[in-house]
């Protein structure tokens, strides 16, 4: 039990819990301009994806370089049905996507959103928070964080393994909610996107979900990184992911 407690504490180490990144200022509000053909084969969800990558280079170069990091555009979006050797891992079927920090590239398993039934609206906003969010893992990268976790994840064992992968997670979610809550208007988000219902990435647990919608509508309304410091916060407050 003393081990479960003292893994809940708040970890102390620098580029995560103290990053110029949380103090560099909102997220860029940019025009998006995205490709408006029904996404239903790979080249149109690939072409889409890319669009929207794109738009946020736009959105997150400054504040990468406010923080005093060099921004670095992700290398591509990769087509990775389940199954498909990525340059970090085999794609999972229960994988929707994945970042890649050794050629920055997001792999993106397309044809887990081509859903029968679906709106294409719904579909938009599902790959838009998927590709946000490993965007989001993609800034982590750029700013330290994400090698400062590796280290951490690699020598930590139990309770605090897992607090740790929960915060990188949730912190890659928070900074999608912060991209969105500066881009609300060209991207027509209104509150009831921040809801999560539609990522088929995101595996909901109901008593955990409060802590979920806490940091995305926190990140929502600060339209910057200053509400993403996942590392400062205990354990239990960071469950949902």
């Amino acid at each position: 039990m003393g081990k479960a407690v003292q893994a809940a504490e708040p970890v102390k180490d620098g580029f995560l819990l103290d990053n110029q990144m949380y103090r560099s200022g909102q997220v860029a509000a940019v025009g998006c301009s995205l490709p408006t053909a029904r996404l239903a084969n790979k080249q149109a969800m690939i072409r889409y994806a890319s669009a929207f990558v794109a738009c946020l280079d736009r959105a997150w170069g400054p504040v990468i370089t406010r923080a005093g990091f060099d921004f670095v555009r992700p290398s591509a979006v990769y087509s990775s049905p389940a199954g498909t050797q990525t340059d970090c891992a085999v794609m999972d079927k229960e994988y929707y996507g994945l970042y890649c920090s050794s050629n920055h590239g997001i792999y993106f398993n397309w044809p887990e959103y081509i859903v029968e039934g679906a709106s294409q609206e719904d579909t938009r906003a599902s790959v838009q928070w998927l590709i946000a969010h490993e965007y989001g893992h993609h800034v982590q990268e750029l700013t330290g964080i994400l090698d400062q976790y590796h280290e951490r994840y690699s020598s930590a064992r139990g309770p605090a393994q897992q607090a740790d992968k929960s915060r990188s997670e949730m912190q890659a979610h928070c900074f999608a909610a912060a991209f969105f809550g500066a881009n609300r208007e060209t991207l027509r988000i209104r509150g009831e996107r921040l809801d999560h219902n539609g990522h088929p990435g995101y595996d909901r647990h109901a008593d955990d979900s409060a802590n979920f919608d806490r940091w995305l509508r926190q990140a929502f309304k600060a339209r910057g990184p200053s509400g993403c410091n996942t590392w400062a916060a205990p354990a239990g407050s960071v469950t949902g992911v």
